[in-house]
């Protein structure tokens, strides 16, 4: 019995040290197979992406993966995982807000200072730090990708490629189609057409609903978030306690 009581508090102590770790990507096990990351929490956007970011293809939900935006939204919605004792059911796509916090700017731009065109979220361009767009702020800001144009090009021309383009950085994530990808959000300024983001020349635009694209999913928050230091220091002072009791119940 002192040795598992042992044991468990090395393991918790291990733990620990593991969840205070400060990384932008942090692996998550959703199936109860720790040798596996189905998915990774973001921590700057706290949000949690699907490790797959074709898994319409991979689960066998679509031969290709190329969903209308209404397919992939349900898609997404219908979305189940379970390690057998947790259930993460909340799966949806990722959103686009206005860059200014009040309205969207459709005004195409090459230089990130709008909410349609090149550079959203990205290093150097006028909206740098923004969170606004989650798959864009992943493209640019977390991936370290580039856009076909400079964030410091002419609003109007692109200038040709910039250097380190093409380089594409997929971090620890699968099937990463270097296409276009759905988001959640309806486009107000044309009927029938909802925002998408481009991970091929790292534009932000929109199509209609009915074309196809792929789906990448993520959920809110942390699915499987470590305790923190001090609720860690009660658990194993609560098992130091148990080893105590267990002890002197071995003695009696």
């Amino acid at each position: 019995m002192k040795i598992r009581i042992e044991l468990i508090v090395s393991l918790l102590a291990a733990g620990m040290t593991a969840g205070t770790a400060n990384a932008a990507l942090q692996g998550r096990d959703l199936d109860g197979n720790l040798a596996t990351y189905e998915a990774y929490y973001d921590t700057e956007l706290d949000v949690t992406w699907l490790a797959d970011a074709n898994f319409a293809r991979t689960s066998g939900f679509h031969q290709t993966g190329a969903l209308t935006w209404y397919e992939a939204n349900d898609w997404a919605a219908a979305l189940s995982f379970t390690d057998g004792v947790h259930v993460y059911d909340n799966w949806r796509l990722p959103d686009v807000n206005p860059l200014n916090g009040t309205a969207f700017d459709y005004t195409p731009s090459l230089n990130g200072s709008t909410d349609r065109g090149y550079n959203v979220s990205a290093p150097g361009s006028a909206s740098a730090g923004s969170k606004q767009s989650e798959i864009a702020y992943l493209f640019y800001n977390t991936l370290g990708n580039k856009s076909i144009c400079k964030p410091e090009t002419s609003t109007f021309g692109c200038d040709g490629p910039q250097p380190g383009w093409g380089d594409f950085n997929s971090g620890p994530f699968s099937s990463v189609n270097i296409s276009s990808f759905w988001t959640a959000t309806s486009y107000d300024a044309a009927a029938g057409e909802a925002w998408d983001f481009d991970f091929y020349g790292g534009a932000q635009g929109s199509n209609l609903r009915g074309a196809r694209f792929y789906a990448w999913a993520l959920t809110d928050g942390d699915v499987a978030a470590v305790p923190e230091g001090d609720t860690w220091a009660m658990m194993l002072a609560g098992l130091g306690l148990i080893g105590v009791l267990a002890r002197r119940r071995c003695q009696d």
